[in-house]
């Protein structure tokens, strides 16, 4: 398994991951938002990343979306894991791990001061994932929608 920041060449994996991705969690967007968020990622100026795992034979088999920003509190910038999605077929491998250490890796080479994610309170898995990498927040989410 490789796992590297995505390029043109990976496009059709990541969105064939993407498409499961929001399929998984009942999100439908449209083609022109997942045509934006691409642009972004592949804009060097753009905050927003991605990293893509693929296996030996060039399958896609994982994706981190992320965006790394300033934070107020620090002079060190904060890295906002925004999406983590393995395909269903390849889960408890490893690869959401390995996709994690790879950007925490590249962070600490950054000087970044920390990574943050959200995870839904009710994906059992997915949190017990979490604990067993990172520290629970003290702090909770809230959205106001514009």
């Amino acid at each position: 398994m490789e796992i590297r920041f995505v390029g043109t060449a990976d496009r059709d994996g990541w969105r064939s991951l993407w498409n499961s991705y929001c399929a998984d969690q009942g999100v439908g967007l449209s083609e022109q938002a997942t045509e934006t968020i691409w642009r972004r990622i592949e804009h060097p100026d753009d905050p927003t990343n991605a990293l893509i795992a693929v296996g030996a034979t060039g399958a896609a088999l994982g994706l981190i979306n992320f965006i790394v920003h300033p934070y107020t509190w620090s002079d060190r910038l904060l890295c906002f894991l925004v999406d983590l999605y393995v395909d269903d077929s390849r889960r408890r491998e490893g690869i959401g791990q390995g996709m994690i250490a790879h950007l925490a890796a590249h962070g600490s080479r950054q000087g970044w001061l920390r990574i943050y994610w959200n995870t839904d309170r009710s994906n059992g898995r997915a949190r017990a994932f979490a604990d067993s990498i990172a520290r629970l927040s003290p702090y909770l989410s809230y959205h106001l929608d514009l």
